[in-house]
């Protein structure tokens, strides 16, 4: 969920740029636009595959959280302090619950069970 809310910033924060271009700045805009926008459609979809267990999108998960520590950081002090701790709790949370043992099970599950029919009868 967490994930999902990072996509909705993302893509909010496309169409609030989008709606502030200037013709001075009219690459810069639209370039943060897009790339914004294409950053909040990857993010739902990783989001989708961790909702669902696919054990593809654990990976980028995990590392965009761990993108996103360094870029609190860089907004550490001065009148943007609010946003590098509200980032910062929410990657620190998304990490910590891709990383329980509770979600490993969740991603590993096809896997296992994949095990187990494979596995040889043993009740005879």
């Amino acid at each position: 969920m967490v994930c999902l809310l990072e996509a909705l910033v993302a893509i909010g924060f496309s169409v609030a740029e989008a709606s502030q271009i200037r013709t001075s700045r009219l690459v810069v805009g639209a370039g943060t636009a897009l790339l914004m926008c294409g950053y909040g459609a990857f993010l739902a979809a990783v989001s989708r595959g961790v909702w669902l267990g696919r054990r593809w999108s654990r990976a980028p998960a995990v590392a965009t959280q761990l993108l996103h520590l360094p870029i609190a950081w860089s907004f550490n002090g001065g009148n943007t302090t609010f946003i590098a701790w509200i980032l910062l709790v929410l990657s620190a949370l998304a990490l910590v619950c891709l990383l329980l043992p509770s979600s490993t099970a969740i991603f590993l599950r096809d896997e296992l069970a994949g095990e187990d029919s494979s596995a040889p009868d043993r009740s005879s």
